[in-house]
């Protein structure tokens, strides 16, 4: 069985395509300063994490990866992964 990152198998085997790829641009650039993502749950992670500097973090789905460079800018050795072919291409981090 081959991976493929555009489309999945969905009911009764039919090809279901990446959904967020259709609207990750949008996504990302809503979710960088709503009041949920900006303004409440990013800053509680990167407060939750503490000191990062020199430790090693992976961010599995990390989509345009602005916590990961939050992460990066304060001394983290990051990684990040996307699923989404879009992002992956957008973001430069895998």
């Amino acid at each position: 069985m081959s991976l493929d990152l555009e489309h999945s198998s969905g009911p009764a085997g039919q090809d279901v395509a990446n959904d967020y790829d259709r609207f990750a641009e949008a996504y990302a650039a809503e979710t960088e300063s709503n009041l949920i993502n900006g303004y409440y749950t990013r800053p509680a992670i990167l407060d939750l994490a503490g000191d990062v500097a020199g430790r090693r973090i992976l961010d599995v789905g990390c989509g345009a990866g602005p916590l990961l460079a939050t992460l990066r800018d304060r001394g983290a050795i990051v990684t990040g992964i996307e699923p989404s072919a879009k992002r992956a291409s957008w973001s430069g981090w895998i």
